[in-house]
């Protein structure tokens, strides 16, 4: 029962470490996409439960690999008992492995799908910040360039004199404005 999403777990991190390590950003939108449709949809929820389900299961297996031998067991005199015992904890172990397998895979998944999404946007702002740079660079050239035209005089404006208050108002009562 652990296997099958194994089937589909491990083929799916293996494409999705080589497009992280060796192919290009053409390669990794691609993965992303794929991956994209297991963990930015509402099926991510269904996904994590699973996880959780699948911890439990784990741990399940780990108990019955600890757990210790009754006394009826080890005194049988039947070799059947002991071997009957000896392949459940060979099955709780097997079943451990597989389903930390898959929880170990799940968690890998989810974060490459996170880290190479996180890169491709990294990327895409630092191009767009080389791009705002060379244009403002050729926008200051274009400054200095028309600078050299203009002097300092030209460059600040004249200032305008202030209207000269009416001598014939009384300085107590309200102005009228007109």
């Amino acid at each position: 029962l652990a296997y099958f999403p194994l089937a589909l777990w491990l083929p799916l991190l293996a494409v999705q470490c080589l497009s992280a390590t060796q192919m290009g950003r053409g390669a990794q939108a691609a993965v992303r996409s794929v991956s994209g449709l297991l963990l930015d949809t509402p099926l991510c929820s269904v996904l994590k439960i699973v996880w959780v389900v699948m911890l439990v299961l784990c741990l399940e297996c780990l108990r019955g690999v600890f757990k210790t031998r009754s006394a009826s067991a080890v005194d049988a005199v039947d070799g059947g008992a002991s071997v009957a015992a000896a392949f459940e904890v060979h099955a709780s172990k097997e079943g451990a492995l597989v389903m930390g397998l898959n929880l170990v895979s799940m968690m890998a998944i989810l974060t490459l799908h996170g880290l190479i999404g996180e890169t491709a946007k990294l990327e895409r702002d630092r191009d767009m910040m080389k791009k705002q740079a060379e244009q403002q660079g050729q926008f200051a050239k274009q400054l200095l360039a028309q600078g050299d035209k203009k002097t300092a005089a030209n460059a600040v404006p004249k200032e305008t004199p202030m209207p000269e208050a009416k001598k014939d108002e009384p300085e107590g009562e309200v102005r009228k404005r007109e």
